[in-house]
């Protein structure tokens, strides 16, 4: 899926007549937000280019049921846009199931970049991050089955534990327990 997403990318940025028939088509169905790139810092900006690939499906849908010519080389995506395509609809479910698990983490990572971030938020993301990861897994309409769950807790918890609980990280757990904000709360707790 991911193969696909990015050469789905190159195409339309490296292509004036591709990125111009899209952007018009996007603008005749009122979708504001375009195609995005996939940047440097990886797993976030993957994540941010599934979820604008995912607004622009009708319009590519659309673009391809109008003809629209793709290169010789990349014939092959125009399948993932034709209408009832079961390729098409793979890479649908494929798409769906990375932006439900992946937009949580990406979030995150967008949110820790800030400059007023601190120690505590770490551990704070990360407990949002199992919990929304949690929360996709365990919901049966998005058709995570048994292994596919248990496949990504796995990457989840090991992620977790490499960060937070492995070697001298310490530091999150105990700026989250020490945070003012949060000292102050229990403090007053105490007092009554």
């Amino acid at each position: 899926m991911i193969k696909d997403l990015r050469a789905i990318i190159t195409l339309f940025r490296k292509s004036s007549h591709a990125a111009e028939a899209l952007e018009a088509v996007l603008h005749r169905l009122g979708i504001s937000r375009g195609l995005e790139g996939i940047g440097k810092t990886r797993f976030a900006t993957i994540c941010t280019a599934a979820m604008s690939l995912q607004q622009c499906l009708p319009a590519l849908r659309e673009l391809v049921g109008n003809s629209f010519k793709f290169p010789a080389k990349k014939v092959a995506l125009a399948n993932l846009f034709q209408p009832g395509s079961i390729v098409g609809l793979t890479f649908e479910i494929s798409l769906n199931r990375f932006t439900q698990v992946g937009a949580p983490i990406a979030k995150s990572i967008v949110c820790l970049e800030s400059t007023q971030t601190n120690p505590a938020d770490v551990y704070k993301y990360w407990i949002a991050i199992c919990g929304s990861v949690k929360q996709v897994l365990n919901n049966p309409t998005n058709g995570f089955s048994s292994d596919d769950a248990s496949e990504i807790y796995r990457v989840v918890n090991a992620c977790f534990h490499e960060q937070l609980q492995d070697g001298p990280a310490d530091c999150y757990l105990a700026a989250f327990a020490l945070e003012p904000r949060k000292s102050l709360c229990l403090y007053h707790e105490n007092e009554h």
